[in-house]
């Protein structure tokens, strides 16, 4: 038996992954009395909660699983209605009380229903709509970060389709202490250029002078009919339809609750694709300060895929010209700029840290969602953790996020 006090001591837990779920009021209490028909308002028609848009829906609540007196819902990924979710999954306080709980100091924040970028926003036909309700949601952040007395930091959209606005949304909101954006890793699915063409320097650029983290969060590059037809079967509480968004990635025979898993357990490497085109690209050349966080993968996969990319590297790639792209090699720029999180592994933190690399790795819960670390995470993290060295366990329970993020902890 892990005795769980003897291993963390006095460490400030930073969970880098969790999920702030959008009030009901989050859009109608923020714009004038005039906006109020063309923002997000929140409805239950029929036992079923959703945000509605024009009349129409437009997105579910998100990945609930902790129903009201903090009860863990197996084998469900919404608890309906609205009302029967724990009210830590979207008022401040309620959120603190379930963090103290858990033995969590600070939480990292990403959206819930309304996508894990902006691409759902996107979506929306009408531009000067949709900037408004991007920028209303990014106020709202602002509110909870501050509210929750430096403890919850949310990790606030951009409106990437217009890139002025990207930037000028960035310097709003790293002046009122916003510690990181979160972003598509394919924002070609959404008729932009890819992330390394020059559309997205700006961005890029901005990111680096500011020492602040870009996120990628899993299942947030979706192309808009994929992402639309999902969120379609989950604001309705169809999961097996809004597994049927991705029925390429399992087989049809099986059951709903088998296709969530197994479309879960795919997404987690999904991030795959963005880690291995940064290391291969020349863009942390041009960037040295950038900072990459790759949130909800796992780590378990990434000494392989490292390994691939060095070998590839040298088998593959003779051309001079094609040499030149990159000063360095794929792990030195994972090692200096690439950040990964777990929460329910056992074997890739107890034995594989040193391969990924200690200075790389933070946790998460991945709270109210499917398959969070809820309860117990402070006990998990004590057991897979109680192997390493004290010096390694701080880093990766609150250093790393730390200076990551650039994070006030206290003494």
């Amino acid at each position: 038996m892990t005795d769980v006090d003897a291993v963390l001591g006095d460490l400030r837990i930073v969970d880098c992954d969790a999920h702030f779920t959008e009030p009901p009021d989050l859009w109608t209490s923020r714009v004038a009395p005039t906006m109020r028909e063309r923002v997000p308002v929140h409805r239950t028609v029929d036992g079923v909660s959703a945000w509605y848009l024009d009349g129409e829906v437009w997105a579910g609540i998100g990945g609930n699983t902790i129903r009201k007196g903090r009860e863990k819902v197996l084998g469900e990924h919404i608890v309906q209605p609205f009302d029967a979710v724990d009210p830590a999954a979207w008022d401040v306080a309620a959120r603190l009380g379930l963090m103290d709980d858990m033995g969590v100091h600070a939480q990292i924040l990403y959206p819930n229903g309304v996508g894990f970028s902006s691409n759902h926003i996107f979506a929306i036909e009408d531009v000067e709509q949709r900037g408004v309700i991007l920028r209303t949601y990014n106020d709202f952040l602002v509110d909870v970060q501050k509210d929750s007395g430096d403890r919850l930091f949310p990790q606030a959209m951009l409106p990437i389709w217009d890139m002025d606005l990207t930037v000028a949304e960035m310097e709003r909101l790293l002046d009122q202490g916003i510690t990181g954006f979160t972003l598509s890793d394919r924002p070609e699915l959404m008729g932009l250029p890819q992330l390394p063409e020059p559309y997205f320097e700006p961005m890029w650029g901005l990111a680096d002078e500011a020492g602040i983290p870009l996120n990628f969060h899993i299942g947030a590059g979706a192309a808009k009919e994929r992402g639309k037809a999902a969120r379609g079967a989950d604001q309705l509480r169809r999961p097996a339809e809004s597994a049927k968004a991705f029925a390429d990635l399992y087989w049809e025979s099986f059951g709903p609750q088998r296709r969530l898993a197994i479309l879960a357990s795919q997404m987690y490497m999904s991030n795959a694709r963005i880690i291995v085109n940064l290391c291969m690209s020349g863009m942390f050349d041009r960037w040295p300060n950038l900072r990459i966080v790759s949130a909800e993968s796992g780590i378990g996969w990434i000494p392989f895929i490292l390994e691939s990319l060095e070998y590839q590297l040298d088998e593959m790639v003779t051309d001079p010209a094609e040499r030149a792209v990159q000063q360095r090699r794929p792990t030195e720029y994972f090692r200096d700029h690439v950040y990964v999180t777990f929460w329910f592994e056992r074997v890739g933190p107890s034995k594989l840290l040193e391969d990924v690399g200690v200075d790389n790795v933070m946790i998460e819960t991945d709270v109210p969602h499917p398959t969070c670390l809820y309860p117990g995470a402070r006990e998990h993290f004590a057991a897979v953790l109680e192997g390493l060295a004290p010096e390694v366990r701080r880093k990766v329970l609150q250093d790393n996020a730390a200076r990551v993020y650039n994070l006030p902890l206290p003494a």
